[in-house]
């Protein structure tokens, strides 16, 4: 296969699109970019990750820290950082198969062919029960985090997408985790990837 395939999954927090994602990389042989698409943008800044997303015991701090750097840093900081990024993303697009998780992967590429984009949602329960469960924690500060996090991430998408983060056009598959497990959605989009490189493979 000439073309290479980019698989982008934006997710709602506790939507599981890490575990998903991470699966579905196993059984395509694609690597996967999730957390440390920031480690790569702090290295060709020639910094510490620990400069952008300092670590906390926090549960919630622990989560939000990339999504706070857009405080910690001047905008024009958090701007170039998030070039970087983007950067990273088309490059990693050129040069091999991936799937990225988050970052604004679905936009960034949005004007790409040989890239999927997904969605990974779930309903509100869903979510707190999933979060609860991983995390050993009770119900109302699951709950919390979960909506913590879901300002949190719409903030920041929207700010660099000029709010069409969950916007239904702009996605080509949309899965409801609520509706299938790990397994049955990694499965949905393994057969929609090799679906996609087959077409690629007859342009």
């Amino acid at each position: 296969m000439g073309r290479k395939l980019v698989i982008t999954i934006a997710r709602e927090f506790g939507a599981e699109g890490h575990e998903i994602g991470k699966q579905l990389s196993e059984r395509l042989g694609f690597s996967l970019y999730d957390k440390d698409m920031l480690a790569l943008a702090a290295e060709q800044r020639g910094i510490e990750v620990g400069e952008l997303a300092p670590a906390d015991e926090n549960l919630i701090e622990k989560f939000l820290g990339p999504y706070h750097v857009l405080g910690r840093l001047t905008f024009s900081k958090s701007d170039e950082l998030f070039k970087l990024q983007s950067e990273i993303i088309h490059n990693l697009g050129e040069t091999g198969n991936c799937i990225i998780v988050g970052r604004l992967g679905d936009y960034i590429l949005k004007d790409k062919e040989n890239c999927l984009k997904v969605f990974i949602y779930a309903p509100l329960e869903d979510r707190v029960n999933i979060i609860k469960n991983k995390h050993n924690i009770d119900e109302k500060s699951a709950r919390r985090l979960v909506k913590k996090m879901d300002a949190a991430r719409r903030d920041y998408y929207n700010y660099y997408s000029d709010g069409k983060w969950d916007r239904k056009e702009s996605k080509d598959l949309m899965i409801n985790r609520g509706v299938f497990s790990v397994e049955e959605c990694v499965e949905l989009l393994e057969e929609a990837a090799r679906k996609k490189m087959r077409e690629m493979d007859e342009m």
